[in-house]
């Protein structure tokens, strides 16, 4: 998460490194575990976000105490926070004080207090722990949290800094991609090609995959769009992007209502508390509140007459 060995190919670090960025995480774990009985912190954080990525945490549990005093137990934190979404504002309380009181040459405190203020929906507060950074992985997550604002403006404008300081880096390049899927169909072509070429480079991984797939469905590639999400289906059958991409693709091709409810359920099986389910649920029970409302006798009219 420093700055050491990063542009180094030969280091375990930048492989381990790399491969979690774009979404290889057994590639990454695989390239640290030969070295964890002697490995740092700042190598050890990528095979501990890996395991959280796959939703293995309970190993970062078993692994990294309480009682540990190096920069891992920041990631013990994020583990805790997934696990109890009802601790969050007490896990971010030791973060942000950790954050304001110690020196963090990893990054690892800064990454996890923003990871955990993004869980958390906190964007604004994700971004002001991140902010004026010149590390790079805190600079392509302060580019996400600003996507999520729906500010591609500043978005862009973190992206040409981080490629003054390395235009190949892979986050970089991920950056530049995240922001053209972000301006619609004119730039998608330039996302298409960023992930064609990490999927060379290093392996297709459903990360890679969704975003080609996220191109074809803009630019109504339909077929190609299948094709891409249902290789991504292939190497992890329950991931969360790509039942989502699966349903808009079933619904802009016209594939039957169950098709659909299909893939909304395995979501609802795998993944009950996340944004999409959430925020799906809640305009749900609004749309039934509004269709009782209007159910009443003389409410619709009242309505009309009030307009």
């Amino acid at each position: 998460m420093s700055r050491s060995n990063e542009d180094d190919p030969s280091s375990v670090l930048f492989d381990a490194r790399n491969e979690y960025f774009v979404g290889n995480f057994m590639g990454s774990i695989n390239f640290v575990l030969p070295e964890q009985g002697t490995a740092g912190s700042e190598l050890l954080s990528y095979m501990y976000l890996s395991y959280l990525a796959i939703d293995s945490g309970r190993i970062i549990a078993s692994d990294i105490k309480e009682t540990d005093s190096t920069p891992l137990k920041a990631l013990r934190y994020v583990h805790e926070a997934f696990e109890q979404p009802s601790r969050c504002e007490e896990l971010l309380e030791k973060l942000t004080d950790k954050v304001a009181g110690e020196e963090d040459e990893t990054n690892i405190w800064h990454i996890a207090t923003a990871i955990v203020y993004c869980y958390d929906g906190q964007f604004e507060n994700a971004l002001k722990i991140l902010h004026g950074s010149t590390n790079l992985e805190s600079m392509a997550l302060s580019v996400q949290c600003l996507l999520r604002l729906q500010r591609v403006d500043l978005a862009k404008q973190l992206v040409a800094k981080m490629q003054e300081i390395s235009d190949d880096a892979t986050l970089t390049q991920l950056a530049q991609a995240w922001v053209a899927l972000s301006q619609g169909t004119e730039q998608m072509q330039d996302a298409f090609h960023i992930y064609q070429e990490f999927c060379e480079k290093f392996k297709p991984t459903p990360a890679l995959l969704n975003g080609q797939a996220v191109v074809h469905l803009g630019l109504e590639r339909y077929e190609e769009a299948e094709a891409c999400i249902r290789e991504a289906l292939l190497k992890k059958h329950n991931d969360y992007d790509t039942l989502i991409n699966m349903m808009v693709l079933s619904h802009l091709t016209g594939k039957p209502s169950e098709t659909i409810t299909r893939y909304l359920e395995q979501l609802r099986q795998f993944y009950p508390k996340s944004e999409f389910i959430t925020d799906l649920d809640k305009k749900s029970t609004e749309f039934d509140r509004l269709c009782l409302q209007y159910e009443q006798p003389g409410v619709a009219e009242d309505k009309l007459l009030s307009v």
